[in-house]
């Protein structure tokens, strides 16, 4: 029997960590049990250390509605939603942020909430399918994910606004253009090519992934100076590290190099 508030369904497959959205039948709308379980995923996730990339997808035929928005009213209180302080918000808001990578892979309905995590994710797979809506000012409310800053940052401020102020619907190929997705597929391939790109990643360094993703983040936060401060300081400690040496043999030795995370 389906649980009427939904699930977040986990499981490990080798290294990478997959993520599935799981209330289908009502579009999956987040409820707060949702959200939690999706936050308790995401902190999972950040202290496993043989966990090296994460997907997120949805069960049934959208990504999601977004908020359950009777069900989710009292927690929009909150000066960051339902976060839990010394914990990683799913939203990457505020500190502590995570410090592996999270690829998104969405289809059909994708509004609200559904744009803003995977806006902070690091690569978004769009099926060819995708509806786009970001519909707050159409409730009352603003977006409470990031999507105020990080439309305008990929799209630009006119772009960002056009869909902000009026809630308009917007297609897979119209978030290409608008830098929010990376790539669209045919409709039931979106999960699939995000869990390549995955383990794509999973063969690379996973230090050298975490600090590439940390710096680029330093540098998006702080700018690029206190940023690129930082660069000679990474790559020394990487340079004392035994997936260093093994990118090292490898390179010598003409083969795929077979990474430890040490």
């Amino acid at each position: 029997m389906n649980d009427a508030d939904g699930r977040i369904a986990i499981r490990e497959i080798g290294p990478i960590f997959e993520i599935t959205i799981d209330r289908p039948e009502k579009y999956n709308g987040f409820t707060p049990k949702m959200f939690r379980e999706l936050s308790d995923a995401y902190n999972t996730y950040e202290e496993s250390r043989h966990l090296h990339c994460a997907v997120i997808s949805a069960n049934g035929n959208h990504f999601t509605a977004g908020l359950d928005l009777p069900k989710m009213a009292e927690h929009l209180k909150d000066d960051f939603i339902m976060a839990t302080e010394g914990k990683i918000d799913i939203f990457g808001l505020r500190p502590p942020y995570r410090t592996k990578p999270v690829l998104c892979a969405v289809k059909g309905i994708c509004f609200t909430l559904g744009i803003e995590l995977m806006l902070a994710s690091d690569i978004v797979i769009a099926a060819e399918n995708c509806r786009f809506a970001q519909i707050e000012v159409q409730r009352g409310i603003i977006p409470g994910g990031g999507a105020t800053g990080r439309m305008v940052d990929r799209a630009g401020w006119g772009n960002a606004m056009k869909y902000l102020l009026t809630g308009e619907e917007f297609d897979a190929q119209t978030a290409k253009s608008l830098n929010f997705v990376q790539e669209i597929v045919p409709v039931g391939e979106e999960k699939t090519r995000a869990l390549q790109l995955a383990e794509m990643i999973c063969e690379s360094a996973p230090l050298a992934v975490q600090h590439t993703l940390i710096n680029a983040r330093s540098v998006k936060l702080h700018g690029e100076e206190a940023g690129y401060q930082e660069l000679g300081k990474i790559q020394r400690s990487l340079l004392q590290t035994s997936d260093f040496q093994e990118g090292l043999k490898s390179f010598k030795e003409k083969r795929r190099p077979k990474f430890s995370g040490k």
